[in-house]
């Protein structure tokens, strides 16, 4: 569950990158909780590189078979917001809203699903920026 809501919150990086995000590494850092449970996951931090190719189809970020549909895109040059619909190994569900300029963004993602028949509903705010080219 915490790898799938990083890799949508990476994801939501993409997302945004419809209006001047900068292709590059980005350092990307997650914090995850569980509705009715205390504490919190995370941060965890990873760093991705954003090709321009993947700014222009944030779908790629997942590779294939990652099962994920959006849908209700909207993006106004400094939010975007969306909702996502995953099959796959692990169907869920969600919505986020990403805040960004060309270097820095935030996003806001709640996910539900079910993980081996164990119902699930994540709220994962994500804190990102780009540091430089991407080394490889």
């Amino acid at each position: 569950m915490l790898r799938y809501s990083l890799m949508l919150s990476i994801l939501a990086v993409g997302g945004a990158a419809y209006a001047d995000v900068e292709p590059g590494d980005w350092e990307v850092s997650v914090t995850t909780s569980v509705p009715g449970t205390p504490g919190e996951i995370g941060p965890v931090v990873r760093t991705r590189c954003l090709s321009a190719d993947d700014a222009r189809d944030p779908s790629r970020v997942l590779g294939p078979g990652g099962g994920c549909e959006f849908t209700n895109r909207r993006d106004d040059g400094s939010v975007y917001t969306f909702a996502i619909v995953c099959d796959g190994q692990m169907p869920m569900r969600g919505v986020g809203k990403v805040r960004y300029g060309a270097a820095s963004m935030e996003a806001d993602l709640e996910l539900s699903g079910d993980a081996g028949g164990q119902s699930f509903a994540t709220r994962s705010h994500v804190s990102a920026h780009r540091v430089g080219p991407c080394k490889s």
